[in-house]
């Protein structure tokens, strides 16, 4: 279980109690999470000191705010995004050494890596960058008995999702971290500036009223490894062919059909099932989409908002300000039928509320409301208590989760958000940072948060705990 820790751990003194960058990787091992109560003992990594020291000198920039970590389809690399430097790095998922470092696209809006995520069939890594307003990629070189051979940054394949010159202004960069271990880390090509600012349909990429601000959260790829539906900060979503190069879109939707700032999403059932949350301060937004995941490939595109969703369930609080209990989805789990594997229930946290919606992944495909199970709340057992710094007691504010592999999945992994959240303040301050374990009901339907185990990363004045728990995920070991 990697937990993505985004607090900071560098330059944290008297006159800077804060810190200015860094962040850790708790790793924690299965043996100790089965256990009753589970055993608060991760090897623990900071990103600087013991992963990617040298990154000032070899990208400019030192590697800060660790966002997320996404493990290959093979789970033998993981892949770790630094939102705040525009890094990606790549860690052997079994040594714990450091393989590549990467550093996205600068543009004239930002660079940064909110999110990475990993095609089924392992060949592509899309890489959200986030300010810089781009889509990027990562393709995975493999020999012909599979095994991964290099890392190239495909700067060719890069699509602007603004568009216009003057954008681009610094190429990516690529750093073999690990010269022994026989894996190459390159750019190939150019990022291409001048792209157009305009969709297959001739409409503006990004224009008030229609997709006012695209900043790229979450690109969700396809079971077939062909499309990424990617949500945009200022609501929209373009679903891109990612095969080609530069990467093509071939469906446009704006804000009326699908809001802003989406990042939870999973495929289910051949569907591709997706979320919006809050994007601002008191703006309530909590919706779940279901999509096809019927697209062309390019250069044939849709015309615009089409296919709408199959199935939309949006909470009737949605746009309306309700001072300290607005609405915000944000991290989301598929729960397996334990006997025959199929995708059965999907548990969609809400980050401010501090509960769960449930949905069931059968028919009626067309109608979320009759597939709603309930919302179960992950305060009723008081697991969460409160920390150093903290305004509040028991306010656990879920992030990204991911399925244990152990006792036949019957538990959910989330990570907590602390007390100083150094991403989405508006939605993401709790008082208890850390791992949090839900305990899944026996028909899958409900769970409750029975145990915490506690970060803490201790501010230069010792008056707050800095530990900002974004995301978990599981790794299944190869051995």
């Amino acid at each position: 279980m990697w937990l993505s820790d985004q607090g900071n751990t560098q330059g944290i003194t008297a006159s800077s109690p804060n810190g200015l960058y860094g962040g850790k990787v708790r790793i924690y091992d299965s043996a100790d999470l089965e256990q009753n109560p589970p055993i608060n003992n991760p090897l623990v990594l900071d990103v600087v000191t013991d992963l990617f020291p040298n990154a000032l000198l070899t990208t400019g920039s030192d590697v800060n705010r660790i966002h997320g970590i996404i493990p290959t389809s093979d789970y033998k690399y993981m892949t770790l995004n630094f939102v705040a430097s525009g890094h990606l790095g790549i860690v052997d998922g079994e040594t714990k050494q450091p393989v590549c470092l990467f550093r996205s696209t600068a543009t004239s809006t930002g660079r940064q890596n909110h999110m990475s995520t990993i095609s089924p069939d392992g060949t592509k890594i899309l890489i959200a960058n986030q300010s810089g307003r781009m889509l990027e990629r990562v393709d995975i070189q493999k020999n012909t008995a599979g095994q991964v051979t290099g890392f190239n940054y495909n700067a060719d394949g890069s699509i602007d999702m603004v568009g216009g010159t003057g954008r681009v202004l610094n190429q990516p960069i690529a750093v073999d971290v690990n010269l022994g271990d026989n894996i190459s880390c390159t750019v190939t090509g150019q990022v291409a500036d001048g792209q157009s600012s305009s969709t297959p349909n001739g409409n503006p990429k990004q224009a008030a009223g229609v997709r006012p601000t695209n900043t790229v959260i979450c690109p969700i790829i396809s079971d077939n490894s062909q499309h990424a539906y990617v949500t945009l900060g200022g609501g929209g979503m373009f679903v891109v062919d990612i095969t080609t190069a530069p990467m093509k879109i071939v469906a446009e939707y704006d804000l009326n059909v699908v809001h802003a700032a989406g990042c939870g999403g999973q495929s289910a059932n051949g569907f591709m099932m997706l979320n919006t949350g809050t994007s601002a301060p008191n703006v309530s937004e909590f919706t779940l989409y279901r999509f096809t995941q019927d697209y062309p490939l390019a250069p044939n595109y849709n015309q615009p908002n089409q296919p709408l969703p199959v199935a939309v369930w949006a909470d009737p609080d949605n746009g309306k300000i309700i001072l300290g209990n607005n609405r915000d989805a944000h991290g989301m789990v598929i729960v397996k039928n334990l006997s025959s594997g199929e995708d059965k229930y999907l548990h969609q946290f809400d980050r401010v509320r501090n509960n769960a919606e449930v949905f069931q992944m059968n028919p009626p495909w067309e109608n979320l409301h009759l597939r709603h199970e309930g919302t179960y709340s992950l305060t009723t057992t008081g697991a969460c208590g409160t920390t150093l710094g903290a305004e509040q007691s028991n306010d656990p504010t879920p992030d990204l989760a991911d399925l244990s592999l152990g006792n036949n999945g019957d538990k959910i992994y989330v990570a907590l958000r602390g007390p100083n959240p150094l991403t989405i303040a508006h939605a993401a301050a709790g008082s208890c940072p850390g791992l949090g374990v839900i305990k899944l009901s026996p028909n899958n339907k409900s769970g409750e948060l029975t145990n915490v185990l506690p970060t803490m990363i201790i501010s230069g004045d010792s008056t707050k705990n800095l530990s900002d728990p974004h995301g978990a995920i599981v790794r299944q070991k190869l051995n």
